[in-house]
């Protein structure tokens, strides 16, 4: 018997031994780890802290220095508004130094130097708005550079070098903290080495355990492996959005870049704001489509019908698509057919984030020296409907018929070899295929591996019952010769020409067209205007332009058409002698615009393009905003419409100065939604059962962060007039303001 119970008394034995040092072990992780959590809090509490308050005082510093010296030139801002603008950021980057005082770790010298920087500035800048009055904007530009800015510096640098120090620190406690995890990790080792001893010898009388606990066993795993997809999917889906949200990102990051590089050239940087804008609306769609996925999956997102120009959402995507291409070195060329109406009603907002997808996706699967081409066409207008058809063509790696059967499946990829040289979410194909049903369209799919694939897109849209057409008689008599090596552009337009009531023809190579141009010049029946492509084979634009200057002079009109950016050719474009530059694809109402303005008939073009300066003169608005940045943009966005403007920091605060006015006193409120002590919907409800006497009739409109449409329900439903979402767009707040007034 005794023989018998040995084994397990040494095996009791080898557990205690090991239960010992596996608890000594435990105990010095332990410290190790209180020693990692003090340094990780000494970071956390000292130089993280003072870092990120120095940096904040210097960024502050800049845009206070960038704004001072507009806001003291500027005649409309009062002494009092320039000493108010100051003050408050004086106050914050008082408040910051106050903090690094209390936690620098470096020499006390340091702050006492930023503390004497920063007085001096205050002094100076004080003196600066004092000598603001009565002095002119190049004398208080002079002031500013002489006195004011080298104190800017000053200030700057000491908070250099309070960042340097506590960014050294930080440093140095991170290795700290590094060499506690290694030594907790070499600890957790050494834990984990002892435990294997003892799970070997007692795995014998295990296994007959974990055989009698199989079927349990079984279901753990079965939950374990669900845990482990769902995490997956998770993952992926977050990864692969990316992909989703950098298609808008990079048009607004590249058309940024575009109109930095074109500063002095106005309607260039206009062009790219526009196209900036545009993207950013696609952005925000998108967006609020991942925020509440289960909206697509569930077939509940709704349709905008909305008016909106072709020529304007094409204008966007057609250059920033070209870029991506031309980036690639590949081709992409778009072709338009049959078109009869520019301005539909439909989702412009769902279609761009349609054909952005398709065209981004065949840029991305196409390699260099392929070609991706973009063919829409217009059906015959029937009770007031047409339909839009988009075919996106590519060159590229195309697909198996087997994956064709689960392209529109979410995360589906031909396989993990596409994922990871062409990137991508495979989210991309699923969303475009829940919009085009949203919209109540179709799309098909043709494709062979290693030879292309061809997406067609068909899309049911309204059309305007009434149309204003261009004005009669601007361009009468006019004669017009298209020169485009593609035979389908000059047919299109032809096409346009056609209908504008131009008598047209076109001719496909330049050499061509200089002879044309000189027989008709003989034959006295001159063209009045070229339309000229830029890149043609043999002879491009700028050539056959420089030849038809050579030989007729100026008298005849040379207008380049392109696809591309034409910034890099104007300069050697204007010296040729071209007189216009217009945008593929050719629209009717950009190319009667061009025209009209390039033949100096354009009176009524030009007066329509101004539009009329919006004007609430002699209207106050009470403007209801915890954020003290957007606070400042609404009252300058609104200021310059002449209204009087007043502040309140949450709903209470509204509520109150709403009471204790005069009857008619506001005529309008803007109220923000989530803000502190009172938000927007109570305060909604508390004027609305006021006694005071406007509370029935005053507008109230909601301008917010909160965007869905749920949102608008409840703004309403709190009894506000209407709703508008931030990012504000100035044209559409200014339309809302109008409604409401």
């Amino acid at each position: 018997m005794s023989r018998e119970k040995k084994p397990p008394l040494k095996l009791s034995k080898l557990s205690l031994i090991i239960c010992i040092v596996a608890f000594i072990f435990s105990g010095i992780s332990i410290w190790i780890s209180y020693g990692m959590n003090e340094n990780a809090q000494r970071m956390y509490e000292h130089p993280y802290t003072v870092s990120n308050s120095a940096r904040a005082m210097r960024s502050r510093l800049w845009d206070m220095k960038s704004f001072s010296g507009i806001l003291l030139t500027h005649e409309f801002h009062t002494k009092e508004d320039k000493e108010s603008f100051f003050q408050a950021r004086y106050d914050m980057q008082n408040g910051e130094i106050e903090t690094i005082r209390s936690l620098y770790l470096g020499p006390s010298r340091d702050v006492d130097a930023l503390r004497e920087a920063m007085d001096a500035l205050i002094e100076v800048q004080t003196k600066a708005c004092g000598y603001a009055e009565g002095h002119s904007s190049d004398e208080i530009q002079e002031y500013m550079d002489t006195n004011v800015y080298p104190c800017y510096d000053r200030v700057s640098d000491c908070l250099t070098v309070i960042i340097n120090f506590a960014d050294t620190k930080i440093y140095s406690l991170k290795e700290q903290v590094q060499k506690s995890g290694i030594a907790a990790t070499i600890v957790s080792l050494m834990i984990a080495f002892s435990t294997i001893g003892l799970t070997i010898l007692s795995n014998r009388q295990e296994r007959r355990n974990i055989e009698a606990l199989t079927a349990r066993e079984h279901e753990l795993k079965d939950a374990l492996y669900l845990a482990q997809q769902s995490s997956d999917a998770k993952k992926d889906f977050l990864s692969r959005m990316s992909h989703e949200i950098r298609t808008p990102m990079n048009i607004i990051v590249g058309m940024t870049t575009i109109a930095g590089a074109n500063l002095e050239d106005k309607n260039r940087v206009k062009d790219c704001l526009s196209k900036i804008a545009f993207s950013s609306k696609h952005l925000l769609s998108l967006i609020n489509d991942i925020l509440d996925m289960s909206k697509i999956e569930e077939g509940k997102l709704t349709v905008n019908n909305e008016l909106f120009r072709l020529p304007q959402m094409f204008e966007a995507i057609v250059p920033a698509i070209y870029s991506q291409a031309e980036a690639k070195g590949s081709v992409f060329e778009c072709k338009f057919d049959g078109m009869v109406s520019d301005t539909v009603i439909g989702d412009s907002l769902r279609i761009n984030q349609i054909l952005l997808n398709l065209l981004s996706n065949a840029v991305k699967f196409t390699p260099a020296g392929g070609s991706i081409r973009l063919s829409v066409s217009q059906a015959p207008v029937k009770n007031g409907r047409t339909r839009l058809t988009f075919k996106v063509e590519d060159s590229g790696i195309g697909m198996s018929e087997k994956f064709q059967q689960h392209l529109f499946t979410p995360f589906e990829q031909e396989d993990g070899t596409v994922s990871r040289k062409y990137g991508g979410t495979g989210l991309g194909m699923a969303i475009t295929k829940n919009l085009v049903s949203l919209l109540g369209g179709v799309i098909y799919v043709k494709s062979k591996q290693g030879e292309g694939t061809s997406f067609t897109v068909e899309l049911p849209v309204r059309v305007p019952e009434e149309d204003e057409g261009q004005e009669s008689g601007v361009l009468d008599d006019l004669k017009v010769l298209v020169v485009d090596d593609d035979e389908s552009s000059c047919t299109h337009a032809g096409m346009l020409l056609k209908k504008m009531g131009i008598d047209a023809e076109w001719v496909q190579q330049g050499s061509e067209a200089i002879q044309m141009v000189l027989k008709a010049h003989e034959e006295y029946r001159d063209y009045n205007a070229c339309l000229i492509d830029w890149k043609m084979p043999g002879m491009n634009g700028i050539e056959v332009t420089r030849r038809i200057r050579k030989e007729l002079g100026p008298d005849t009109l040379v207008i380049i058409i392109s696809s591309y950016d034409w910034s890099e050719i104007e300069h050697e474009a204007k010296e040729a002698g071209v007189n216009a530059f217009i945008a593929k694809p050719l629209f009717e109402s950009s190319l009667y615009q061009v025209l009209a303005s390039a033949t100096r008939k354009d009176h009524a073009v030009t007066e329509a393009s101004k539009g009329s300066t919006v004007s609430f003169e002699g209207k106050r608005f009470l403007l209801v905003e915890d954020n003290e940045l957007n606070q400042e943009i609404a009252v300058e966005i609104l200021k310059g419409t002449g209204a009087e403007i007043q502040c309140a920091r949450d709903g209470r605060e509204a509520v109150d100065e709403f009471n204790t006015s005069a009857a008619g006193y506001y005529d309008l409120i803007l109220m923000d939604i989530q803000m502190p002590v009172m938000d927007g919907y109570e305060a909604t409800r508390a004027i609305r059962l006021s006694n005071h006497e406007d509370a029935g009739r005053v507008p109230i409109l909601a301008m917010t962060a909160n965007a869905f449409r749920e949102d608008e329900t409840a703004a309403l439903a709190a009894g506000m007039n209407g709703h508008i979402a931030k990012p504000i767009e100035v044209d559409m707040l200014y339309r809302k303001i109008l409604e409401l007034l």
